[in-house]
């Protein structure tokens, strides 16, 4: 932060000195260039505001969204993507990114949702393809959402000089719109802009009177040290930068690579009774200790293992793993997997949180009548912490998953809460990192929990649930799928068995054909019965023999 003020000043001071005091020219000299680049700047905003896409470089010199509306220049730009380019660049785009994680989906997932974690898996994407001047938009979309993150990037970014035009004018724009971005949080990148300008404004009139006062100095006190002078400066310079590193080191405002760890509880207190202690004593250990975050590991290597085993859910595999595109520790956007009974949703679900290394657990929400997913009161003798608490308890980490199964099956009376009101606060990240557990009586920071939920049909869930939510169809299998997935059910069942895989070998090519003969397709519990059923009569036949 200290570098950004100190080039933006300089930079804003050089933009003032340029073309307000030290330019040779006279006034009437400058004046048509001034007028000319002004007419050219209301013209092209207009235009923009009429329905033009900006350019990138536009966006850091304070253009104004296409029609004023970002939720409308975003989903121009995704269609610009989608749309208007030619299969070579895609290719070329494609061929830079590894495991297969392709541009298309994640500008796909962007424009149906909107989200920072979509803008950053995107930008990710386009810094891997080469395509900087559009992973940098990406910036410029997640600092008017006001991540501070991403505008310290961007900064950095027009630092290096991207986007610096000769023209003095464009340079002043640019200076005036990174001076903006240090004043507060604004919602587009021409309200930046106004806002350095003003912050310019203000100080003309004291630069001017500055200067006109040294001047005055240097007259009438004949020849100045200015060796000395510029010592001076320099070494006070230098025990500023110095005082305000440790004080934005104090509070915590240099940025750093976060370790992979966080605490989950604060440190509990020991002075409880009865059940009370008990729940308190459950918790030695973990309570303000720092839990272990899984890290996302080789995200081709996950994709290749899942397809292999759902080789029909590929695309939704793809828009599920693009979370892991932007960060390094694990954790997944709350996902409602929509689809028929037996399709295998709460299946794929947990194979993806087993492929990462993500502790799961399956919560059944049918027929659920109450809250006490969320916790219970520590007033009753029976209270225990809401359920992410408990399998961060036993897992001893962090960042963990829970499938909530059946979740427009739960029971839709208020006699004792209700399991959906409960989920909502857990799938909220802001509200999840300062969960108030009923039984511990503490916030508790949840953030790094994983939410996945399976429903057959939309009807029953609440509005607010779903809007909390990326809903994506669960694909169903056609018999192009019965190799593999056959192949899969059978090393289930002898997993299940507790025998070695190779004793079951794969369905040979007649046993096959009496699966498509039994199969109508779609639901993969059906399927596994069937596969099921095959494998007993082998056994059947070998113990006649």
């Amino acid at each position: 932060m200290a570098r950004w003020v100190e080039t933006v000043v300089g930079r804003t001071a050089t933009a003032l000195e340029r073309n307000h005091m030290t330019s040779k020219d006279t006034d009437d000299e400058r004046a048509p260039h001034a007028a000319s680049a002004y007419t050219d700047r209301t013209s092209l905003h207009a235009q923009i505001v009429a329905g033009q896409l900006s350019t990138t470089d536009q966006l850091r010199a304070g253009a104004p969204w296409f029609a004023n509306d970002v939720k409308k220049d975003r989903t121009v730009w995704c269609d610009s993507w989608l749309l208007g380019r030619d299969i070579d660049t895609w290719q070329a785009a494609l061929d830079r990114i590894d495991g297969g994680l392709q541009l298309r989906s994640v500008i796909q997932n962007l424009r149906d949702t909107g989200t920072a974690d979509a803008l950053r898996a995107v930008e990710h994407a386009l810094r891997r393809a080469g395509h900087d001047d559009d992973a940098d938009r990406m910036l410029i979309y997640l600092t008017c959402e006001g991540d501070d993150v991403a505008k310290r990037k961007l900064i950095g970014s027009t630092e290096r000089g991207e986007g610096w035009s000769h023209d003095d004018y464009d340079r002043l724009f640019v200076t005036a719109t990174m001076l903006g971005m240090l004043g507060g949080w604004r919602r587009s990148m021409d309200a930046y802009c106004t806002h350095g300008l003003k912050l310019i404004e203000r100080d003309v009139g004291a630069w001017k009177r500055f200067e006109e006062a040294r001047e005055f100095a240097t007259a009438k006190a004949g020849k100045v040290d200015l060796e000395r002078l510029k010592k001076a400066v320099g070494a006070v310079a230098q025990a500023d930068a110095e005082l305000e590193g440790l004080v934005l080191e104090d509070r915590a405002e240099i940025v750093r690579r976060p370790a992979l760890e966080r605490v989950v509880v604060p440190p509990l207190p020991t002075d409880g009774s009865g059940h009370r202690r008990d729940i308190q004593k459950s918790w030695k250990g973990i309570d303000g200790t720092p839990l272990p975050i899984v890290a996302r590991g080789d995200v081709a290597a996950h994709r290749a293992a899942l397809v292999s085993q759902w080789p029909h859910a590929a695309a939704l595999i793809d828009v599920v793993l693009t979370d892991l595109a932007t960060r390094e520790e694990v954790r997944f956007r709350p996902t409602l997997f929509l689809g028929p009974a037996g399709s295998g949703k709460s299946s794929l679900a947990r194979a993806i949180c087993d492929q990462v290394g993500l502790p799961c657990e399956l919560y059944n929400l049918a027929g659920m009548a109450d809250s006490s997913l969320g916790g219970t009161s520590a007033q009753w003798s029976t209270a225990r912490e809401a359920v992410p608490l408990q399998l961060i308890k036993r897992s001893k980490m962090a960042s963990v998953a829970v499938v909530w199964d059946e979740v427009e099956k739960a029971d839709d009376g208020k006699n004792n809460g209700s399991a959906m009101d409960a989920l909502l606060p857990l799938l909220e990240i802001d509200q999840a990192r300062r969960f108030r557990d009923l039984t511990l009586e503490v916030e508790c920071d949840l953030s790094m929990v994983s939410h996945f939920a399976t429903a057959n049909a939309l009807q029953g869930i609440p509005a607010p649930l779903r809007d909390r939510m990326r809903i994506l169809t669960m694909p169903t299998p056609g018999w192009q799928h019965l190799p593999t997935l056959t192949r899969q059910i059978v090393g289930r069942l002898a997993r299940d068995r507790g025998l070695d895989a190779r004793w079951f070998a794969p369905l040979a090519e007649d046993e096959l054909d009496l699966v498509k003969a039994s199969w109508p397709g779609g639901s993969i519990r059906q399927l596994t019965r069937i596969v099921t059923t095959l494998v007993d009569g082998r056994d059947q036949i070998m113990g006649r023999c």
